[in-house]
């Protein structure tokens, strides 16, 4: 098994990652560039490629500018783009570091809720990985590390739902 075949049940979003997408790409090359895990498009997308990426435009409400620049959206939108460029290929773990680093409240909420609904809607099992707790989350459970003298200690919380 190699990296690429682990990769494919994996999706990952960073806010570093925001720093790697210069390009100025449009909304839905950005979002079909999740099949291939490239920074831009350097192969024709298949039907069934731009159908599921056309789902994801229109679950983010952006079919009317999805030929726009990527690169002209606010970070919240950007944020948004890049989590269903994370989903198109519905892998079964969404890995999340840090993802509401720098955003305003409104985007914050507004990226929770998509966060929410993915792991409501889908089989996508998600690791969100924050210093802070995010307000509009919904989590089943978490795992909160406190520092101590000797390093940190983990302890798993469980949420009523």
């Amino acid at each position: 098994e190699t990296v690429w075949d682990i990769k494919k049940h994996i999706g990952f979003y960073s806010s570093e990652m925001l720093r790697g997408f210069k390009r100025k790409d449009s909304i839905e090359s950005m979002i079909v560039s999740g099949f291939l895990d490239s920074i831009g498009l350097y192969k024709y997308p298949t039907d069934v490629q731009l159908k599921i990426a056309r789902e994801w435009i229109a679950l983010l409400n952006m079919t009317k500018i999805k030929d726009k620049s990527f690169h002209f959206l606010s970070s919240g939108h950007k944020r948004l783009v890049l989590i269903a460029r994370a989903m198109v290929k519905h892998p079964p773990l969404l890995i999340l570091a840090e993802p509401t680093t720098g955003l305003d409240d409104q985007d914050a909420r507004i990226f929770s809720e998509l966060v929410n609904k993915i792991a409501k809607e889908s089989s996508t099992s998600i690791i969100y990985v924050s210093h802070k707790a995010e307000r509009g989350l919904a989590p089943k459970q978490f795992f909160e590390l406190i520092p101590g003298d000797q390093g940190s200690t983990g302890i798993e919380r469980r949420l009523e739902t």
